[in-house]
């Protein structure tokens, strides 16, 4: 497997309200040679039950320890 040559960051808190449309939007690209680091700053909602709803391998998630 051959390391991505573009990422596309997404920072996070919060976000399900639009988070699956900017999933979406990326995934949907005609170009494929990229990955998809998600951040998220500890989310109260169900931001997190959304990432983990794809199953892209492209996709890659980090979470902080706390709110920063």
């Amino acid at each position: 497997m051959s390391v991505a040559k573009i990422s596309v960051c997404i920072p996070v808190f919060n976000g399900e309200e639009f988070l699956r449309e900017a999933i979406d939007s990326v995934l949907s690209q005609s170009y494929t040679d990229f990955e998809v680091v998600i951040v998220d700053n500890q989310s109260t909602d169900s931001t997190i039950q959304i990432i983990e709803s794809y199953t892209d391998p492209r996709i890659k998630l980090f979470r902080n320890d706390s709110n920063i």
